[in-house]
């Protein structure tokens, strides 16, 4: 694969959507219902939490299921700092059910279900997720292509984390006064995903120098965007990170050579934010400035310092594309030789095009091996299994089309869509996960950013991109296994995977092309039943469909973070092991199967 250098997205226009908006009350952050790692309730307003503190670490756990009488009960439930609070609601058929949990400093607050409950729900909400909701009959039907999806149970080729899919940015987003605890509505999109790895750098970390003692701005200023990391913007980097539960890859300058300056930023950060920091990148795409050969020495002596500091760790080398086994296999094997466990992972670019060029196009982004996808991965996985490295590999930066993407394609429906081939591609071939590049228009230079997974302006949220949506059913999907998975269709834009969660097998089938696909899977063991939620858009059968027309189970996601999903639509099972499901043209469905 030629090099794919690192730029960034979005749109020049700026699309503000309507709907509720985001509260903030004790701890808490309440958001028009949520999903689970692979569920989600019925309509309603779902609490995510968000009293994650440094002085203790509490659980609250809220239980909401069906009575069999219609009327209204309400219950609050208080619990202490670092505690851990039950409460259970139960309100009649039909009825309204509304429950409050407040968690003390410190504690995991989860609760304030507030919803009308119809039929038979139960939904066990932990940690801001609730249960799939009931299965309602209905959903899309249609003619289309014939395909039979065959589903190994006993064959695991990948394993998927909370951590998964990620963010990456540009380094200059951190003077940008929008990494911090007060932006809730960026934490909540982040809390709708779980607990998404952040990684901190890109081209922009090669122009940032460390300034020591400083305050961060007071507010967002938008470009153009100061090249000077000081303190205070780090110490609001650090509270972004304990209210969202993430942790980052934190990048620092190599190319300017200033060893001393690195060092401090890297003992800086890693004393203020302790065990948010997975590790840290020396420099960007270093390969671009030599081969390792020439460039060891310089490396090396960055890292020393870095590591001097006691529970900092090292990642990398954040390679471009490329530059496999001619840069991170040297790389790897030297640095695991010198410093053992400190590198703990390794690190790599992917793009699927580069925008400008006859590779950015729908057509290269309906099929999962873009960019020479597989073999980027396969190399990957080999050098981190070969040189023991703890934590594996992880595609640190990556996206549909390089420079910061495409207008219409990089910010259209088949990016959501392609980010689900993506992904699985990465599990199946021993990844760790994905971070999703984004950022600002005057960051990495003055070209809009097409492809970021959320849209920002002046250091506020203004819209989530299809991508977002992708990331949003692979994480639904659930956490655990990856199955071996195979197809047989005459389709080659139908892809599907199949991953074991804790209690049910999660089946996604994504149809990039403009037909219908009538899939047959098979699980290879029985099937007590089976529902499912689409990823689609407006106009229908449309690949390019823009943002504002994108839904995932009926409904789109504000730039608050609130997403009120509609139920799930029971599928036919057949067979004792077989589950039919209608896949329309241009959309991903998320079979959930008990």
């Amino acid at each position: 694969m030629g090099p794919h250098i690192e730029r960034n997205k979005k749109m020049t226009s700026v699309y503000r959507l309507a709907g509720p908006v985001l509260l903030v009350s004790g701890g808490a952050v309440l958001l028009n219902a949520a999903f689970t790692s692979g569920c989600y309730g019925t309509s309603g307003s779902v609490d995510i939490d968000s009293g994650s503190g440094s002085d203790a670490s509490g659980t609250t756990t809220g239980t909401t299921t069906t009575g069999t009488t219609t009327g209204t009960t309400t219950g609050t439930t208080t619990g202490g700092d670092g505690g851990t609070t039950t409460s259970t609601t139960t309100g009649g058929d039909g009825g309204t059910t509304t429950g409050t949990t407040t968690g003390g400093d410190g504690g995991t607050t989860t609760g304030t279900t507030t919803g009308t409950t119809t039929g038979t729900t139960t939904g066990t909400t932990t940690g801001g997720t609730v249960a799939w909701g009931a299965p309602v009959t209905g959903g899309p039907t249609g003619t289309g292509a014939t395909a039979t999806v065959t589903v190994n149970p006993s064959t695991t080729v990948g394993t998927v984390g909370a951590d998964f899919a990620g963010f990456s940015y540009e380094k200059t987003h951190i003077t940008n006064d929008s990494l911090n605890s007060t932006n809730t509505t960026l934490i909540a999109l982040y809390k709708l995903i779980g607990s998404p790895l952040m990684r901190l750098g890109a081209d922009d970390v090669e122009n940032c120098n460390w300034g020591g003692t400083g305050a961060a701005p007071a507010a967002p200023s938008g470009q153009p965007f100061t090249k000077v990391i000081l303190t205070g913007m780090v110490d609001e980097l650090c509270t972004f990170l304990a209210a969202t539960g993430t942790k980052i890859i934190y990048g620092v300058n190599f190319r300017t050579g200033n060893v001393t300056a690195s060092a401090a930023e890297a003992a800086y950060a890693q004393g203020k934010c302790g065990s948010s920091i997975a590790g840290f990148e020396i420099g960007n795409e270093i390969n671009y400035q030599g081969s390792w050969a020439a460039l060891q020495t310089k490396w090396e002596s960055f890292a020393t310092a870095v590591v001097a500091t006691p529970g900092a760790l090292l990642i990398g080398p954040a390679g471009g594309g490329g530059g496999e086994e001619s840069f991170v296999a040297p790389f790897a094997a030297a640095v695991s030789a010198k410093y053992g466990s400190k590198l703990v992972m390794l690190t790599d670019h992917y793009y699927a095009g580069a925008a400008g060029t006859s590779t950015a196009t729908v057509v290269r982004l309906q099929t999962p091996n873009a960019g020479g996808l597989v073999t980027v991965v396969g190399e990957m996985n080999t050098i981190a299994t070969t040189n023991k490295i703890p934590q594996g590999y992880r595609m640190g930066e990556t996206n549909t089309d390089s420079h910061h993407g495409q207008m219409g394609v990089s910010d259209t429906l088949i990016a959501g869509l392609w980010s689900l081939d993506d992904m699985f591609e990465v599990a199946e071939n021993g990844g760790g996960g994905v971070n999703y590049h984004g950022g600002e228009t005057g960051m990495d230079g003055t070209v809009p950013f097409y492809y970021e997974p959320i849209m920002e302006h002046n250091g506020a949220v203004v819209q989530v991109q299809p991508l977002y949506y992708g990331m949003l059913l692979f994480y639904l999907a659930g956490q655990g296994s990856v199955l071996s998975t195979t197809v047989t269709n005459a389709n080659p834009y139908f892809t599907a995977y199949a991953l074991k969660a804790s209690g049910w097998t999660s089946v996604v089938l994504d149809n990039k092309d403009t037909t219908g696909v009538n899939a047959t899977v098979n699980l290879g063991a029985s099937v007590t039943s089976a529902s499912a939620i689409y990823l689609e858009a407006t106009p229908v059968d449309s690949l390019t469909a823009p943002a504002t027309g994108v839904t995932l189970a009926g409904a789109g996601v504000t730039p608050g973070g609130a997403w009120t999903p509609k139920a799930p639509y029971v599928q036919t099972v057949s067979g004792g092991n077989s589950v039919s499901v209608y896949v329309p043209p241009a959309s991903a469905v998320l079979v959930h199967v008990l």
